[in-house]
């Protein structure tokens, strides 16, 4: 995510939404800790809003690209 995207609704932390063999959708997060699985069907819902909403945001494949060897260059 670029940094001119100020906040994004990935800034709380990292999830993962998964769906079982059986079909079932949870969702996962970790804080310091620990981590907690989901599985509330509002609950896995709202991390699969979270999760379109940064693939909407995020660069795409030449644009990470580009960006990483710029970044790379400053260092």
């Amino acid at each position: 995510m670029p940094a001119a995207r100020g906040f994004h609704p990935g800034k709380n932390g990292p999830f993962v939404v998964v769906e079982s063999h059986a079909h079932q959708h949870l969702g996962y997060f970790e804080s310091q800790g620990g981590g907690c699985v989901v599985s509330e069907t509002a609950e896995v819902s709202a991390f699969a809003l979270r999760y379109g909403k940064l693939r909407s945001q995020a660069l795409n494949v030449e644009e990470s690209a580009r960006l990483i060897e710029r970044m790379a260059g400053e260092a």
